[in-house]
């Protein structure tokens, strides 16, 4: 997953202040409740390829996993 919409202090990697690190964790929560999406290599947008949240796939990705092992 990746978010392009990061910016300030969220967008940098060696801010660990208390106050950028809780605000990282809700960026991620944020993440997490938008729909899958790729990448346009055309234009460089985002667009969404389906109804599933990024949750659902990854819940749907790691149940995948443990039927594997």
């Amino acid at each position: 997953m990746q978010d392009d919409t990061l910016t300030g202090t969220l967008s940098s990697m060696d801010v660990a202040t208390k106050e950028n690190l809780e605000n990282l964790v809700k960026a991620g929560e944020k993440l997490l409740k938008k729909p899958v999406s790729r990448v346009d290599l055309g234009t460089g947008i985002f667009t969404p390829t389906d109804k599933m949240t990024n949750e659902e796939a990854l819940i749907k990705y790691i149940s995948a996993q443990v039927y594997i092992l």
